[in-house]
């Protein structure tokens, strides 16, 4: 039974007052405790950076093993052996069992906060019966719902309170379901449009957490994220005057709606009907991300300067605070990539962008400029340390200098992602001028101050039209999200497309391994197994897994 990170308090009345200390309590713990609806879901949370080995540390690293895979990061050197079977495309099969545990131990917990949320009041029955709230009265504190025949049902600060936790329970399992599939559903190419009835993984929920399911169809599978997602941003909505967000590792209704966009992106076959509607969807919530204007897209003047190590960026919707409780040291994002903290990276196994990936980006890209020439330092040729850097530690790479704490924070999700979604979903609605607004929205931010840069960046927008719009659009996923854990997604889903040549991509000359080799998307390789030990134990698998 996987260990479950909560709070560390006691079971008294005031548990919900106290502050997480950080500490691990067992499975059978966290059940026997009372009213933990909070530290509950402050210990879904924390399953996220949960370290288990210095390849195994959460989300980040499997963000890490899949990008890796998917070949936009090389390993140059393998001295320390960490992620060099994602280097060689072992991913699928070598870390199923811990990919697989990881949601579906998250999954059991959320279940379980769900559970807690529907013991504790009565609110999903109200809410059932009579609708959401629509009018919050501050005087009284209380939330009113004009129903048939103007009665009036009321919805008090604590169950408000619980209808945030639900919401919250509900977006992080559409979360893991959403995972799930992109990593061991079959492309949409492979599956030549038949994919409704193509088998992926078992849905359990609040109401079957103890008997082993029968494996969904991506029908069921998507109908499951999708119903959570769009249950969840009622309940954001329309308790938003209540529900404080604390930090932002707790999601709320931009990151539910981001998820939502990018689950319906995956989700759209080109070639189908079907698919206008989802591309339609896709850019709905991606747009309501945007025009909010809660996050704004890293300016010109800044995109140097980030070093993506901090929660606080006004571009991030949803990351990690590190603090020195939840730092991971080595085995970490920046323990593993960065090479001004004291990390593998800087030791000698450079985790850096592949090779002909970097060719790719033109010299009037500032975002060029995110990764070491070499000029300096040949060892650590381009490494990422103009995007990801200690913040403590941002130039040198001397002993004496490099940052030995790890507290720089993990992104899960930026807006600059929502613009992407809108500029990929409007091309597949023929709607090229939008695209092209939307992709500008980013690359209008992304033109070096050289003397030339604008003059060429100008040229390039010129040409920008419906043949050459995708293949801009999956370059501008590769290189703005590089390192964020959208490679493999942006991989299987636009290269068949995209990639022009018999021989498809082929990775740089930099990869320890396969150097050169030429990549297929729809290889057997790019699809997670199902671990061994579910189709053997669980009686429903068999003959419906896919060949």
């Amino acid at each position: 039974m996987l260990m479950v990170a909560l709070l560390a308090t006691s079971c008294s009345e005031s548990f919900l007052d106290q502050p997480p200390y950080g500490s691990t309590l067992t499975q059978a713990q966290y059940e026997q405790l009372d009213n933990t609806l909070e530290g509950s879901v402050r210990g879904i949370y924390s399953m996220m950076y949960v370290v288990s080995d210095h390849d195994l540390f959460g989300q980040r690293g499997i963000d890490l093993a899949t990008d890796l895979l998917s070949g936009d990061i090389a390993l140059t050197a393998y001295t320390y052996g960490w992620f060099y079977v994602d280097e060689q495309g072992q991913t699928a099969v070598y870390r199923t069992g811990y990919v697989w545990n990881y949601y579906y131990g998250m999954l059991r917990n959320i279940n379980k906060v769900i559970n807690i949320a529907n013991v504790q009041s009565d609110i999903m029955k109200r809410v059932a019966e009579f609708g959401l709230p629509n009018t919050y009265n501050e005087k009284d504190e209380v939330y009113y719902t004009i129903v048939d025949g103007d009665t009036l049902t009321t919805y008090s600060l604590l169950e408000a309170d619980i209808a945030g936790y639900y919401a919250q329970a509900l977006t992080m399992r559409a979360y893991c379901y959403s995972n799930l599939i992109n990593l061991y559903a079959r492309t949409n190419t492979q599956l030549r449009g038949a994919w409704e009835d193509e088998v992926v993984c078992p849905i359990y929920n609040e109401n079957n957490l103890e008997d082993a399911q029968p494996v969904a169809t991506l029908k069921e599978a998507y109908r499951q994220v999708e119903s959570d997602l769009t249950l969840a941003i009622s309940y954001f909505d329309a308790f938003a005057e209540t529900y404080t967000r604390e930090s932002k590792l707790m999601v709320d209704g931009s990151v539910a709606r981001g998820l939502l966009a990018y689950s319906y992106l995956n989700k759209a076959v080109p070639s189908l009907p079907s698919g206008r509607g989802n591309y339609e969807s896709a850019l709905k919530y991606a747009k309501e991300v945007i025009d909010s204007g809660d996050y704004k897209i890293i300016s010109n003047d800044n995109v140097l300067t980030t070093g993506f190590n901090n929660v606080s960026d006004n571009s991030w919707m949803w990351g990690q605070d590190v603090t020195t409780e939840t730092a991971g040291g080595l085995a970490s994002f920046f323990g593993q990539v960065d090479i001004h903290s004291y990390s593998y990276a800087w030791a000698g196994d450079t985790k850096v962008i592949d090779e002909n990936l970097h060719k790719e980006i033109p010299e009037y890209d500032i975002r060029k400029k995110w990764f070491n020439d070499g000029t300096k330092n040949a060892t650590f040729k381009l490494c990422p340390d103009g995007k990801f850097f200690s913040a403590k530690n941002p130039i040198s790479t001397a002993d004496a200098d490099i940052d030995r704490e790890w507290l720089s924070d993990n992104v899960f999700m930026r807006i600059e992602s929502m613009y992407l979604i809108a500029a990929e979903a409007s091309y597949r609605l023929q709607d090229y001028t939008g695209a092209i607004d939307y992709l500008r929205a980013i690359t209008d931010q992304r033109v070096d101050t050289t003397a030339t840069a604008a003059t060429e960046y100008a040229a390039y927008v010129a040409s920008l039209d419906a043949a050459n719009l995708l293949a801009q659009i999956e370059y501008n996923w590769r290189v703005e999200m590089w390192g964020e854990g959208y490679a493999l997604q942006t991989f299987r889903r636009l290269s068949p497309e995209t990639v022009q040549g018999v021989d498809g991509r082929k990775r740089g000359g930099n990869h320890a391994y396969d150097a050169g080799a030429a990549m297929d998307a729809n290889a057997s390789k790019f699809t997670f197994q199902i671990p061994s030990s579910e189709t053997s134990y669980n009686p429903h698998y068999g003959t419906k897994l896919p060949e």
